[in-house]
């Protein structure tokens, strides 16, 4: 299913593009300055700083493992009240690797955005999977040993 507003959808249209351009800052900007984040090992509350030490390392690595764009594949906004809506996101991250075809992760989020004046930041982020399982298990990292 693909049901966004048009802002929303520009929202992640530029969260993608941030991650492929790699801009840090940029991408730290469509946080909140305190959020949740939840994932395999269970939900905690992150700052801004600790986003962006994060995002720094994380996207370093990827880059190094020939991370080349991440897109929107769908969107599915809930709006919770005036303030608050609830996108499911399924991203595609595409890696190109020396002397083999592309590899293509999906990996599907949920987050909660929390929108004033128009304007949306994520204040919780939920990953379906843990990302660097599912780029183990599609041979874009080695497994771990």
């Amino acid at each position: 299913m693909d049901v966004a507003t048009p802002a929303v959808q520009e929202f992640f249209d530029q969260y993608a593009r941030r991650r492929s351009a790699m801009d840090i800052d940029r991408i730290i900007s469509q946080y909140a300055d305190s959020c949740m984040y939840a994932g395999a090992d269970g939900a905690r509350v992150v700052e801004k700083q600790a986003i962006l030490a994060g995002f720094t390392k994380a996207l370093e690595l990827l880059k190094t493992v020939g991370h080349r764009s991440t897109k929107v594949a769908s969107l599915d906004e809930t709006r919770v009240d005036e303030h608050y809506a609830m996108v499911r996101a399924q991203f595609v991250w595409r890696f190109d690797k020396a002397a083999a075809p592309p590899i293509d992760v999906k990996v599907d989020s949920t987050f909660i955005l929390y929108l004033k004046d128009g304007v949306p930041k994520i204040v919780f982020q939920h990953e379906h999977e843990d990302f660097w399982q599912a780029l183990r298990t599609r041979g874009v990292l080695p497994a771990q040993g």
